[in-house]
């Protein structure tokens, strides 16, 4: 039976014309003989090739041959042997006749095999004359040299081990592991207690499997998920005693656990519609494939090239008569990574101690490469860290700072702070631990963090001040990492409420925890550098120009000082730690809550962290920050 899972382009001409080149038969000249046959014979050409194409059916091919029931069903069962996804079928010359009933003409035939490539071959069609009809002649040598009517051909694909993805020292950070793929036969075998327990036990919704195990065809294995060996093995007595379970045993590039890095190096699971596209020509829709992260950006460059053997096996033996194809595979190539294995181990431990949702990212401020980029306390696919979208709150007072020091002012440049501050009708205030402490300048109200000291000189910044201090942060532009990553923006606003709410990380403004962290990077460093997480993969250098020294002397005195006197005290005791805090205000369903934010550096590490529902920087996410400085060195 023909499959149709294979997405295949044919063009209007190869269909029309069976792939027959300017020299085939049935053309102007040759005898009346040569003529008839080569007709023919071109005819049984397109025919073959739209029986192999996608959705393609026999019996068009057959109809032309002297036994059309036998000869379809061959050419249909060598079609499924090869994993056929087209063909091209080239009559050669041409036809040769022994007399006015009998002629050959040889067909040049390359058959796309799916998940391996291109097999090419050489048969003879024998087109016979019975009255006045020319038939082809239906032996399965006309479909490949030595079928005859009994022998078969044989396809073996062999995959070759995916190469590991490395960390910056070129320590493995994924592996081949045995890994168990479970799930139930299809049709109606499993019953409602062994949906309940993939829902209970898997995390598998099981309503949507037990439908799927309905729609599939009878005898059908209906995957469910994939789990490591050692997962399955706590399971296996409690999930195999239910009816319908079924499993498959393999290897899949997995990192150490189940949680190391899982967000950036990503996940596996056999193809769908969409990551087999990804996946490349080479790939089959049984293949397991990545599905996020590292692995999906780099499927084709881990996975290699996979390799196929075709045997002629004698029909009554079963026996091997002699391969007949045989490509070898080539070995995936590693993709070597910017992270550091003991950093990222650092970073999850921190997390774990978190109850609420967290991200922490630490770079190499010189060069931008990212150190550790982790999401807790419980492992999960999607990359907050890279990809969350969040006010960064008071931890933009950096870029304020920056915009302020810019336009002329300077450290000591007075900046009252009040408890609250009116602009255009809108009431800004601080966060609730600080009290109004009236006159002081802009290093005080940046290591207390108070934001009616910042918003009171709005007035000061030109309308894109806030936009392009930003961007000298590398704030606003696509970060072009090899996967997807958040930038940030800051909007040019629309008024002077907009401005003012810039200024303290509001507003319109967002950044994910990446962009922050780079933030922190460029005050340690002096320039912006462009995020890398694959060398040579991605864009490296810097994002924009470098700060004014004044500017970048004056933001490292103010960060050391917050940590020594201010709000990030909960650093002080780890070194020469530079830190400021953050607290931004969000709206989650409809009740306004408080995400906490730090970011920093020490020595050539810069780091950002947020927690969501923290109440503020120092608190939820000073005493992350603490766990992971204390554990690196």
């Amino acid at each position: 039976m023909k499959r149709t899972t294979a997405i295949v382009c044919l063009s209007s001409l190869l269909i029309t014309a069976g792939c027959s080149d300017s020299t085939s038969g049935g053309g102007g000249s040759g005898s009346d003989e040569q003529k008839a046959s080569g007709a023919v014979i071109k005819q049984f050409a397109d025919a073959w090739v739209n029986a192999w194409a996608p959705n393609g059916k026999p019996d068009a091919a057959g109809a032309l041959t002297d036994n059309p029931t036998v000869f379809a069903k061959r050419l249909d069962d060598v079609d499924s042997a090869l994993v056929a996804s087209t063909v091209t079928v080239a009559p050669q010359g041409d036809p040769k006749c022994a007399d006015g009933s009998n002629c050959t003409q040889e067909l040049a035939v390359e058959a796309q095999l799916r998940g391996i490539g291109a097999m090419k071959w050489t048969s003879t069609a024998t087109a016979v004359k019975t009255g006045e009809t020319w038939k082809i002649k239906a032996s399965g040598d006309t479909i490949y040299p030595g079928l005859g009517d009994s022998n078969y051909l044989k396809r073996v694909r062999t995959l070759p081990a995916r190469a590991s993805i490395l960390d910056r020292n070129g320590v493995a950070l994924t592996a081949n592991r045995p890994i168990v793929i479970v799930g139930v036969a299809s049709g109606t075998k499993a019953t409602a207690a062994t949906y309940a327990a993939f829902t209970k036990y898997l995390d598998v919704d099981g309503a949507k499997l037990a439908a799927r195990a309905k729609a599939a065809p009878a005898g059908q294995f209906v995957d469910a998920i994939t789990i490591r060996a050692e997962e399955w093995e706590k399971l296996r007595p409690t999930m195999t005693k239910l009816p319908g379970v079924l499993t498959m045993g393999g290897t899949q590039s997995l990192p150490p656990t189940s949680t190391f890095a899982r967000s950036i190096i990503g996940t596996m699971k056999t193809a769908t519609e969409d990551t087999l596209k990804n996946a490349g020509p080479t790939a089959s829709a049984q293949d397991q494939v990545g599905t996020t992260g590292l692995q999906y950006a780099f499927q084709q460059q881990l996975a290699g090239t996979p390799g196929g053997t075709v045997a002629l096996r004698d029909g009554k033996t079963k026996l091997t008569v002699k391969t007949v194809f045989n490509q070898k595979g080539t070995a995936g190539k590693p993709v070597k990574t910017t992270l550091d294995t003991n950093m990222q181990k650092a970073a999850e431990a921190a997390l774990a101690t978190s109850k609420l949702p967290a991200s922490l990212v630490a770079v190499q401020a010189s060069t931008g490469q990212i150190l550790a980029a982790a999401n807790g306390p419980q492992a999960a696919s999607y990359n907050r860290a890279f990809q969350g979208r969040y006010a960064p709150g008071s931890t933009f007072k950096i870029v304020t700072s920056a915009a302020l020091l810019g336009s002329g002012q300077t450290t000591t440049t007075p900046l009252p702070c009040s408890n609250t501050i009116n602009v255009f009708g809108k009431t800004f205030k601080n966060y609730d631990g600080l009290a109004a402490y009236g006159a002081g300048t802009m290093q005080k109200a940046f290591n207390e963090s108070c934001n009616t000291a910042f918003i009171s000189q709005h007035a000061r910044l030109p309308k894109d001040g806030m936009t392009k201090a930003a961007s000298l942060f590398g704030i606003g532009r696509d970060l072009g990492l090899s996967i997807s990553a958040y930038g940030g923006q800051v909007p040019l606003p629309k008024d002077d409420v907009e401005e003012a709410a810039s200024m303290i990380g509001q507003g319109t403004v967002t950044a994910s925890p990446l962009a922050v962290a780079l933030i922190a990077a460029t005050v340690d460093h002096g320039t912006a550098m462009k995020p890398v997480l694959v060398p040579g993969k991605d864009a490296a250098g810097p994002a924009a120009s470098p700060l004014p020294a004044a500017t970048v002397a004056a933001l490292r005195t103010f960060m050391r000082t917050t940590v020594t006197g201010g709000t990030a005290k909960v650093l002080a005791g780890n070194g020469a730690v530079a830190a400021k805090t953050g607290t931004a205000e969000v709206v989650v369903n409809g009740k306004v809550a408080t995400n906490g934010w730090m970011a920093g550096y020490r020595g050539d590490v810069a780091f950002a962290v947020i927690v969501e529902g923290g109440a503020s920087g120092s608190k939820a996410a000073g005493p992350i920050l603490k766990t992971f400085l204390s554990s690196v060195k």
